[in-house]
Order: structure tokens, then C-alpha cells, then sequence
């Protein structure tokens, strides 16, 4: 009997669950995509009511990967101590109470610094988990027919998210107007270079009510956002623990009726039986070369390979750019010659081309395999990157003004770049994640890879103002692309595909490497 028979033939309860457990799951996603790109849309909002320095603006921008960074360096100890299901509530806790204390800032005076960096950190820390332990419980929970579509929801919903964030974002540019126009055309009125305009300028020119509603529109903005928390936060305790976690524990008993939840019994003994033979082999091994060491080390030889791709996998991710451009895009579109709503409607269509490419890739993840689809996607990023910068020097050399053709000539570059890395690196840097890692270090090895990729990310996106303004749009563009060669010579000539392999299966061929 086939697989896809089988799968017909599981009881309504256990399809019903497996469902659960793919949207909660997808919330975290959606969690995550909130977590990046909420900030894209309040970012004018709370730069026009508030007295932050520009060096302020970008550490509150990256204050979100900072905070993920954090979280991701106490993710896999915490996970393997409390178990995945707790620390999955956690992370969506932490993210509901994050939204009061950002908004909370926005009651003072020039804004308060403090309130909204701890309030951004308090996203990230909730990103950083959820970006760890989610993986890690979809690995452990699914079996290899499987793994390709749990991920790609959790993938899928993080698109969902970011959408979700510039749907809002749009909405209420459009209710409250654009600030940035106005700042803009106060300045042309006062003789001022905008770049030169003050806080307390803008305070004196702008009427009262206008500056009210600014400041309600970045609060509505993240108070909206604070949905999908809650409702992950309460559906959480539905789920059941990770069946590996619980076999880990000696909680055998615990660990089938886990994986009966998902899988079915049959299947559920199936992997069960694995479990154990892998653990005997294991076992073996050890007493053969005569290793008396209590715990694997991330330094045994059959780990180093495995360990150090998905380092380069995920260091690379983040250096394609992708969320410093998802956090920055109004900005970005606004330097491409377009103005006021275009921005935001730029910033969502991009969005939306992301979620309907993860919905693409989620299709293909498990026919093509991850090893094809990285090569494909990180192929298609290198030749947006390279076009949206060759427009930004045709802008910046006089061969064209920036205006609106010019900002749809770089949107059509953007498209290509965020389409290309959601059918490739978007949802199979999560597979390489959880699935490169061996069991017995992967709660360990995945916090490392997520601290450097988060690492990497936060720098990027906090220096991305700077870096912008010390070498130009063009330099930084070209640059990113660079990155994204090496993360497509590694996928093509380093990574194993891994399309229909167990956990175990995976950890086997390292071994004999």
C-alpha cells in the first residue's frame, strides 16, 4: 500500500490533528513575517512624531533581530529542557505582551525611546524562538513525506504575515495620509531641505490633530498585529509534544502516543521502531570506538559537515538582504521616484507575490527537492539584486530621474528577487535548518546556525541606513548579490539532497561521509 493510500485511510481524529498542528505551526509564521515586516509602514509614521536620531530609527529597526538573537542563543537549550510545546507558548506570550509596551511608548512626548526599543526586543526574542523551536517540532513531528509541506506553512504564513503587515500598512496611509508628503511639503513652504527638518520644526508647523493621528497610525498599526499572538498563544496548549523530545526523555510510552496523533498507530510504531534502532546504533558506535563521553559533541567529525552547511545556508539567507529590504521598502520605493500611497502599495504587491511563490514552492518541495529549488531561487535572487541596483545607478549617474516609471522598473526587479527566494530560499532554509542537523545535537546546532543567521540579519538591517548613506543604493545592492553567489555555489556543489529521507536516514549518510 502506497503512502498517499495510507494517508486516506487515517482515522478523521488524526487528520483533524495533523491540521492543528500545521496552522499552529503557520501561526508561528505568521508571527514571524509580523515580527519583520510590521516595521516597513509605521517606520515614516514614527520617525515624523518623535525626536530619534537616525542612528535611533535603525537600532529600533534592528531591535527586532537583535532580540531574536538573544532568544535564539537560549532557544535549543530551553526547548530541550522544557520541552517544544511549552517554549512555543512562551514565544507566542512574549510577542502578545510586546505589542502594550511598543504602543505605550507613542504616550510621550517625542516618543520614548527605552518602551519601544524593549517593546521591539520583546518581538524579536519571540521571533528567535519561535524561528528555532517550530522547525524543530515540525522535524520531529512529521514524517519525511510530510516535513517539505509543514515547513513550507510555516513558510507560507510568515509570507502571509508580512503581507498582513503591508495590508495594514496601506490601509491606514490611506485613512490618516502620508506623512512623509506632508513633512515634505512643510518644508518647501519654510525653505528647509527635508533631510534637515527637526522634531521640533515639524511639532510648530504641522496642526495638533495631524500629529495625533501620526501617532495613532503607527499604534494601530502594531496593535493589529497582536491577533495572530493570542490566538497562537491559546491554541498552543492543543498540541501535543515532540514524540523525539519525549523518547530523549525515556518517556517511550508518551513518545507513540505523540506520534499516533499525527502519523496514525502503524506509522507511529513505524518510526518509534527507527527511533530506537537508530539509538542502538548509536549506541554501538559509541562503545565500539570506545567513547565514554555522557553527550555528543557538535565538534565529532560525522557533525562538522552537517553543522558547518547549515551555517553557511542561513548565514547566507539573511545576507541576500531580504529582510532589511522587507523592513525598509517604503523607504526604498520612496527613493525610487515614487511617492505617498504607491510606496505602500509597492510594498504590499511584493508581499503578495510572496505569499502566491510560497504557495508555489510548498507544491514543489517535496517533488523537486530542496537541493533544486535553493539553485533555482538563489539564481533568480542574484539577477533582481543586480537589476534593482543597476537602476538605482542609472538614478543616482543621471541617466534617468527618479520617478514613477523608474520606482515600477525597480518593482518589477523586486518582484523577481522576492519571488526567486520564496521558491527557494524562503522555505527550504527552514528544511536545511532541521533537517541538516542530527538528532542528538539539533537542538544545540539549530540555536548556533539561528544566532549567526539572526546575527547577520540584525546587522544588516540595523547598519542598512548608514551603510545606504556611506555608499549609496547601487554599492549596497551589488554587494548583496555577491553574498548570494556563494550561497548558490554552496547549495549547488555542497548540499545533499534530502527529499524523502528520514531524520535518520540523513544522519546516516553524514555518518558514513
Amino acid at each position: 500500500m502506497s503512502d498517499t493510500e495510507t494517508k486516506r485511510d487515517l482515522p478523521a481524529g488524526v487528520k483533524r490533528y495533523a491540521r492543528y498542528l500545521l496552522i499552529m505551526a503557520g501561526l508561528g509564521g505568521l508571527i514571524y513575517g509580523i515580527d519583520v515586516g510590521v516595521i516597513a509602514a509605521a517606520l515614516p509614521y514614527i520617525r515624523n512624531t518623535s525626536n530619534y536620531s537616525s542612528m535611533q530609527l535603525g537600532f529600533i529597526v534592528g531591535a527586532v533581530l537583535w532580540g531574536s538573537v538573544i532568544s535564539s542563543l537560549f532557544a535549543g537549550s530551553l526547548a530541550e529542557f522544557f520541552g517544544r510545546k511549552k517554549i512555543i507558548i512562551a514565544s507566542a506570550f512574549c510577542f502578545f505582551i510586546s505589542i502594550p509596551v511598543i504602543c505605550l511608548s507613542g504616550l510621550f512626548e517625542g516618543g520614548n525611546f527605552v518602551l519601544l526599543t524593549v517593546g521591539r526586543t520583546l518581538q524579536g526574542a519571540s521571533a528567535g524562538l519561535v524561528g528555532v523551536v517550530i522547525p524543530m517540532y515540525l522535524a520531529e513531528c512529521l514524517d519525511s513525506d510530510s516535513r517539505g509541506k509543514g515547513t513550507g506553512m510555516f513558510q507560507l504564513l510568515l509570507t502571509i504575515g508580512l503581507a498582513f503587515a503591508a495590508v495594514i500598512g496601506l490601509v491606514v496611509t490611506g485613512w490618516v495620509g502620508d506623512s512623509d508628503k506632508v513633512v515634505k511639503g512643510l518644508a518647501s513652504e519654510h525653505g528647509v531641505e527635508v533631510a534637515k527638518v527637526t522634531y521640533a520644526q515639524i511639532t510648530e508647523w504641522a496642526k495638533p490633530e495631524q500629529l495625533k493621528g501620526w501617532a495613532m497610525a503607527w499604534q494601530t498599526i502594531f496593535l493589529c498585529s497582536a491577533v495572530p499572538g493570542l490566538i497562537l498563544f491559546l491554541g498552543a496548549f492543543g498540541l501535543k509534544e515532540s514524540p523525539r523530545w519525549l523518547y530523549k526523555k525515556g518517556r517511550k510510552e508518551e513518545a507513540l502516543a505523540s506520534l499516533a496523533a499525527n502519523n496514525g498507530e502503524a506509522k507511529a510504531k513505524e518510526i518509534l521502531d527507527e527511533m530506537i534502532a537508530a539509538d542502538k546504533a548509536e549506541a554501538e558506535e559509541k562503545a565500539a570506538i570506545a567513547k565514554a563521553s555522557a553527550g555528543d559533541s557538535l565538534f565529532q567529525r560525522k557533525y562538522i559537515y552537517p553543522f558547518c552547511l547549515a551555517v553557511v545556508i542561513l548565514a547566507c539567507n539573511q545576507a541576500t538582504g531580504i529582510n532589511s529590504v522587507l523592513n525598509y521598502t517604503v523607504d526604498i520605493f520612496k527613493a525610487t521616484g515614487m511617492e505617498g500611497v504607491f510606496a505602500n502599495f509597492s510594498d504590499l504587491a511584493i508581499k503578495l507575490v510572496n505569499v502566491f511563490m510560497t504557495v508555489v514552492a510548498c507544491t514543489l518541495v517535496d517533488k523537486k527537492g530542496r537541493k533544486f529549488l535553493l539553485k533555482l531561487g538563489t539564481g533568480g535572487v542574484i539577477i533582481g539584486l543586480c537589476g534593482v541596483a543597476t537602476t538605482f545607478l542609472l538614478i543616482t549617474k543621471g541617466v534617468f530621474a527618479a520617478s514613477l516609471a523608474t520606482g515600477i522598473v525597480a518593482t518589477v526587479f523586486f518582484f523577481m528577487f522576492i519571488a526567486f527566494y520564496a521558491v527557494g530560499p524562503g522555505v527550504c532554509v527552514w528544511l536545511a535548518l532541521s533537517e541538516l542537523m542530527p538528532t542528538r545535537i539539533r537542538a544545540t546546532g539549530m540555536s548556533i546556525a539561528m544566532i549567526i543567521n539572526q546575527g547577520v540579519s540584525a546587522t544588516i538591517a540595523t547598519v542598512f541606513p548608514a551603510w545606504k548613506d556611506a555608499w549609496g543604493f547601487p554599492a549596497v545592492f551589488y554587494c548583496l548579490a555577491g553574498f548570494t553567489v556563494i550561497y548558490f555555489v554552496t547549495a549547488a556543489f555542497f548540499l545533499p539532497e534530502t527529499k524523502g529521507k528520514t531524520l535518520e536516514e540523513i544522519e546516516r549518510y553524514f555518518s558514513k561521509k
